[in-house]
Parts: C-alpha cells; sequence; structure tokens
C-alpha cells in the first residue's frame, strides 16, 4: 500500500468503495422496487419500517470492523503484522457470537419489534415475516461486511466491489423471481436479501481462507481491552446506519401519529433516495480513511491534508450534483417506487425537494467524522457522529413537525445538518490546532500490546 500523495492513489481506493456503497444502496431500492410493483405499496411500508433492524446489524458490523480495520492499518503502518491479525481475528470471533445472539432474540420477539418500529395494523403482520426470514441470516449481515472492509485493508480493494457485487446481482435476480414468480411476497424479498449477503460472504471467506489474501486468520489470546479502541474508532461509521434506522423509526411514528399509515410511504420513497445519497457519501470516505490511518502509522502530516482536502473537494463536487437532480427532476425519482396514479405521488415530490436541500450538509459531515476516525481521534468522531444522529437531527424532526400542520417535518433533515456541521467545523478547528493524531496512534500499539 502506497502512501506517495496522488490524486490517483485516492481514486484507486474510493471508486471502488464507492461503487461498493452504490451497489449496496441499489439493490436496496430495486428490492424495495420490487416489493412495491410486485406486491403492494402498503408491503413497501412494510419493508422499510423494518429497514432499521437491518440497519442495526451493518451497523454493528461497522462499528467493530471500522474500528478494527483502523488499528490493523496504524499496525500495517508500523511494520506489525502480527498485531494486525491478531486484532483482525479477534473482531471476526466477536462478530460470530453476537450474530448468534442476535438471531435468537428477534425470532422470540419479533411482533414487539415490529410495533417498536412503527408498524401499524395493515403493516405488521409483513414487517414480522421480513424481521424473522432477515434475522435468519445476521451472521452473514455482519461477517460479510467486516471481512469486505478487512478486503480493503489487505490492498485488494477491487475484489471488495467484486464481493458487493456478487450479492447485488443475486439480490436482484432472486427477488424477482421469489416475488414474480413463486408469489412469496414480502417473505420472497427477504429471502433473497439474506441469500444475498451469504454469496459475498462465501467470496471472503474463500479469499481469506485459500491463501490469497496477505492477511491471515490467526491464533489469539483474548484481550477485550482492545475494544475500548476499536468502539470509539467505529462510531463515526457505523452511526450512518444506526442513523438511518433510529430517524426511520422516528419517522415512521411521527408520521403515523401525524398523518396515519399512508404518509409512511413518502417516507420510504426518501429513506430509499437518501440511503443512494449517504452511502456514496460513506464510500468517498472509507476510500480516504485506510490512506489517512496509515500516513497516521507513518507520521506524514502532508500526506493526512493531501488526501482530507482532495475529499472534502470530491464530496462537495457530488453533493450539489446530487441536490440540483433531485430539485429538477423528483419525479423520475418517485416514479421508481410510486405509481404516476398513486394519491400521494404528488405530495412524495413536494416533500423530495425540500428533504433533498439537506444533502448539501450530509455530505460534508459524514466526511469529517471519518477523518477524525482515521486520524484515531476517536472523542471527536463519536462527538460529531452521536450528536449529528442522535440528538440533532431527531431534536430537528420533532419540533419542525410543528410548523405547517406538520408540513416542515420535510426540511427538518437541512436544520439539523446544519447544526451538525457547525459541530464538525469547531471539532476540526481543535484537531488540527492540537499536535497532530499521531499520540493516539501509539497509544493504540499500546493497548494492542496490553
Amino acid at each position: 500500500m502506497t502512501i506517495a500523495p496522488s490524486w490517483k492513489q485516492l481514486l484507486r481506493y474510493v471508486i471502488p468503495a464507492a461503487s461498493a456503497m452504490v451497489l449496496f444502496s441499489l439493490y436496496t431500492v430495486i428490492d424495495g422496487v420490487l416489493v412495491s410493483h410486485g406486491v403492494s405499496e402498503s408491503a413497501l411500508t412494510s419493508v422499510n419500517i423494518s429497514l432499521p433492524f437491518i440497519n442495526a446489524l451493518s451497523g454493528l458490523s461497522i462499528l467493530l470492523s471500522m474500528g478494527a480495520s483502523t488499528l490493523c492499518a496504524f499496525a500495517l503502518g508500523r511494520g506489525n503484522k502480527k498485531e494486525a491479525e491478531e486484532i483482525f481475528t479477534q473482531t471476526v470471533a466477536v462478530m460470530c457470537v453476537l450474530s448468534v445472539l442476535i438471531t435468537v432474540g428477534v425470532l422470540l420477539f419479533a411482533e414487539e419489534l415490529a410495533t417498536l418500529l412503527g408498524a401499524g395494523p395493515h403493516t405488521i403482520d409483513n414487517a414480522v415475516d421480513y424481521l424473522r426470514i432477515v434475522s435468519l441470516f445476521s451472521i452473514c449481515f455482519i461477517l460479510s461486511y467486516c471481512l469486505e472492509v478487512m478486503v480493503k485493508v489487505d490492498d485488494s480493494p477491487i475484489l471488495a466491489t467484486a464481493g458487493v457485487a456478487v450479492s447485488a446481482v443475486v439480490h436482484v435476480g432472486l427477488a424477482y423471481v421469489f416475488i414474480f414468480h413463486f408469489h412469496w411476497g414480502v417473505k420472497g424479498g427477504a429471502l433473497a436479501t439474506g441469500l444475498a449477503q451469504l454469496g459475498s460472504l462465501l467470496l471472503f471467506l474463500h479469499y481469506f481462507l485459500k491463501g490469497k489474501s496477505d492477511m491471515k486468520f490467526r491464533k489469539f489470546k483474548f484481550h477485550p481491552k482492545i475494544f475500548l479502541r476499536i468502539l470509539p474508532l467505529g462510531v463515526a461509521d457505523c452511526s450512518i446506519e444506526f442513523m438511518l434506522g433510529f430517524l426511520t423509526i422516528i419517522y415512521n411514528n411521527v408520521l403515523f401519529r401525524l398523518f396515519g399509515e399512508s404518509h409512511q410511504t413518502i417516507y420510504a420513497v426518501i429513506a430509499y433516495l437518501s440511503l443512494v445519497v449517504f452511502m456514496i457519501m460513506q464510500g468517498i470516505a472509507q476510500g480516504m480513511m485506510p490512506l489517512v490511518s496509515l500516513a497516521v502509522g507513518k507520521g506524514d502530516q502532508k500526506t493526512i491534508r493531501f488526501y482530507f482536502t482532495r475529499s472534502l473537494l470530491m464530496a462537495a463536487a457530488v453533493e450539489v450534483l446530487l441536490v440540483a437532480v433531485c430539485q429538477l427532476f423528483p419525479q423520475v425519482f418517485v416514479t421508481i417506487l410510486l405509481s404516476h396514479d398513486s394519491p400521494l405521488f404528488a405530495q412524495a415530490v413536494s416533500a423530495l425537494r425540500q428533504y433533498s436541500l439537506s444533502y448539501l450538509l450530509a455530505g460534508l459531515n459524514i466526511l469529517l467524522a471519518g477523518y477524525f476516525t482515521a486520524l484515531g481521534r476517536g472523542v471527536a468522531s463519536c462527538l460529531l457522529s452521536l450528536s449529528r444522529g442522535f440528538v440533532l437531527l431527531p431534536a430537528s424532526i420533532f419540533l419542525l413537525s410543528q410548523v405547517g400542520s406538520g408540513q416542515g417535518i420535510w426540511i427538518a433533515a437541512l436544520i439539523g445538518e446544519g447544526l451538525s456541521l457547525l459541530l464538525g467545523l469547531v471539532l476540526l478547528k481543535k484537531t488540527h490546532g492540537a499536535p497532530a493524531a499521531l499520540p493516539e496512534a501509539d497509544c493504540d500499539h499500546k493497548v494492542a500490546a496490553a
């Protein structure tokens, strides 16, 4: 993994990372399209209500994977391959145990979970079916993402994209067959989702178990203290998934209280598009992070600044383009999930125009949080990510839902992202004004060796 700062090197990591994220989000959107047109709009709402559970699985995986990968990159930057492999193997082992516990819990309490997520009388049955089936594949969701991230650390970013591409093809193909030919409805969509994750997991396992990787599984002595460093470093990225799930719960419950189940469908349209936008931004951040972390391990401040500023420019350009498209052609996106004849179509178009303004700022917040993580600044990363996803955005939703008979709810995200960006800029100033992140990187080494 060369550290020479260049646009070529940055794009070598950003393009596969962003492509993987876009593929993941697109096949999730296509799954929604197939459910909407192959079953019903009500079924689409049920799936969207259940998505926070998948967000939680992905978030848990990211929480452990990104923190562990950052520590692995630090170790590799210092030339300590054994330490990196021990962190990697221990993280995978913990994930396996957690996934089993999650599956058992959901199978026992699926109805209670569906109600908590916002399911109403017309959506709860489909939501319960979806949750139970998807929970059987919890280990696939959690491990496949972990191994995808570690493949990038192992200097094979293209393989990571290939793994997600395999998952996307399997997902879309099986979902189409299960829904339109076997007529399994929401259950078919859930089964296709789980099997798609199994496909990518098998590909990544083959890479690590068949000697193709430079980094290997190895015996390790369990050191729980290492998670004191892994968890804070993973918060920035995992908060995106947890935030998406948490905000979906809030939006669905608030919309149900204000307008009934119909407006939950409008939010489903916005949520699917937002997933694509956030995954693009997360892909840019994830492409930048291993390069910055490796530079931290080598103490190269010039390279750190180079990759951060170039990634910031890239994110800003993409944001402007996405918002322009949403303002000029919102009908195109709404048509993907709703029929022109739907009584909700015009309201969905208006809501999307308002909500999409928040994309201008969301990507910058995602990139800043990822940058703090790559530096090893876990406290700054946690503060920005948690404040954004669980304080500022939710507070904006509750306050703005009281404006204009509830219609102000669609600009709440813009206000919340703006407040989050202000916090991020303050943290950035303090980070660059303090001694560089190198002392914390050294601390990682000491904790890992403890």
